[in-house]
């Protein structure tokens, strides 16, 4: 997807000279009349990207981090180098377009052989395709200033550079030099002074009455329009003091070392925190890997009492009925763009601290040509975030919710040149802003689900925000 300079070092050390490389840029950007891009990439010592994110980060500036401790993988950037927005229903088709014209103009130097080294592009998408006042764009697409990535013991930094026709390559290379010197001198040895405390909370204000929401949605399934409606609760609370969202984040990934942690900001959106189960799509060449989570219950207090809710949970017909019908849908729409040869893993338990979930893994391959947005597309948004069969499932939860969901429920991730991408599910998580905190959660109505226990599965969803910001997973009353 990227073309090489003929002066581009397939290894970059600290105060390397890039000058060869950096005046070969130059003259492409004047022959082309058109913005170039660098992407350098530098093997460091070992480096936290949570840790770092929260040394460099800025208030307002845009950031992703994503962790998943179980994979020894995280990875954090920030920065607008270059930005897209796209918005409707062929949003990610737009994108697709973008990201490979962007793709064609930037050149790398250095190791980019594991997945997220060399130039990655980040991705935020609303759960919703159509722009929401006072919202984020629907899906919005960058190339970041920065990025630093832990694989398996493996730690590098990428810088990237805008390089135009008057760009003065001595003056890049000092800036490369200054930037990567500044990440990899860091030092950790005190505490953030942004350390997260337990703080207090009153009483939510909810957009909406979940227990009649879940009546609706039942009258709508009755009716044979929808198998599955998923309805979401947005909790909004009052801050009197400020929350720390990299503590938050640290906490999470402690806790849930099976999730992906991951915190996502952008100017004026505040930031969100939370710790995903759900991956939505894993590509590493021709091969795709998602899943289907679907049906939710509390850990038990004993052995035995785990035991029984987890086999409620594989064996129950209401939760058997939920999960299969995300099965259904994900393998119908993922063989819509082409994708073959599936294989599908047997139903297991996903434990978590707090709760347990039934996963059934998919994996299957891409037609030669496909383009990871076309995999979002076809995906986004699942039957386990929206329902089933899509159009009417999203019309009605529209309808009952009444507000936008944003990013939550919505997709984010990151994609590297060679179509190497993770992108997950953004849930369980808050929105943090200088004077309010919003928490999510959602369950799936489905034929058979009882109103107040739906409700309950959304207060114990909520439980691994509350706890790690309030020390309990008590609502407040």
């Amino acid at each position: 997807m990227i073309s090489s300079v003929h002066q581009a070092p397939l290894n970059c050390l600290p105060q390397q000279d890039l000058r060869p490389f950096l005046r070969s840029l130059v003259e492409k950007s004047r022959l082309g009349n058109h913005p170039v891009f660098a992407s350098v990439c530098y093997r460091t010592p070992y480096s936290d990207p949570l840790a770092l994110l929260e040394c460099l980060h800025h208030p307002n500036a845009p950031h992703s981090y994503f962790e998943k401790p179980t994979e020894e993988f995280s990875i954090a950037c920030g920065g607008f180098l270059a930005k897209g927005e796209f918005i409707g229903n062929n949003r990610f088709h737009d994108a697709k377009i973008w990201t490979r014209s962007l793709f064609s103009r930037i050149e790398k130097a250095g190791d980019a052989t594991l997945p997220g080294t060399g130039p990655t592009l980040f991705v935020n998408a609303t759960f919703e395709a159509s722009a929401q006042t006072g919202g984020p764009p629907p899906l919005m697409v960058f190339l970041p200033r920065w990025q630093v990535l832990n694989h398996r013991g493996e730690h590098f930094v990428v810088l990237n550079s805008k390089v135009l026709p008057d760009s003065d390559p001595d003056q890049l290379q000092s800036q490369l030099d200054q930037s990567l010197d500044a990440m990899v001198g860091l030092r950790f040895e005190h505490d953030s002074q942004r350390t997260g405390k337990p703080v207090s909370l009153d009483s939510p204000m909810e957009s909406y009455d979940y227990l009649q929401g879940v009546r609706q949605a039942l009258e709508h399934i009755r009716s044979g329009i929808c198998s599955k409606i998923v309805l979401a609760r947005q909790l909004q609370f009052r801050l009197r003091c400020e929350l720390s969202p990299f503590s938050i984040a640290h906490d999470l990934r402690k806790r849930f070392p099976d999730c992906h942690s991951f915190s996502l900001s952008s100017p004026q959106e505040g930031i969100w925190v939370g710790a995903s189960p759900e991956t939505l799509a894993s590509l590493r060449g021709n091969y795709l890997k998602t899943e289907a989570l679907a049906g939710s219950a509390p850990r038990g207090h004993s052995a035995g009492k785990d035991a029984h809710w987890g086999n409620t949970l594989l064996a129950r017909e209401k939760e058997v009925r939920e999960h299969q019908i995300v099965i259904e849908s994900i393998r119908r729409r993922l063989e819509s763009i082409g994708v073959s040869s599936f294989s599908q893993g047997l139903p297991r338990l996903l434990r978590l601290a707090n709760l347990q979930h039934v996963r059934t893994p998919v994996q299957g391959k891409i037609p030669l040509g496909s383009h990871p947005f076309d995999v979002l597309d076809a995906l986004h948004p699942t039957p386990a975030m929206g329902g089933a069969p899509r159009g009417p499932a999203l019309c009605k939860l529209a309808e009952i919710e009444s507000a936008p969901r944003g990013w939550y429920s919505g997709v984010a991730g990151w994609m590297d040149g060679r179509g190497r991408s993770d992108f997950i599910v953004p849930i369980r998580c808050g929105k943090i802003q200088p004077d309010a905190l919003t928490l999510y959660a959602g369950a799936g109505i489905v034929e058979g689900s009882i109103p107040e226990q739906e409700k309950s599965e959304t207060d114990w969803k909520l439980q691994a925000m509350l706890e790690v910001i309030t020390g309990s997973p008590k609502l407040p009353a």
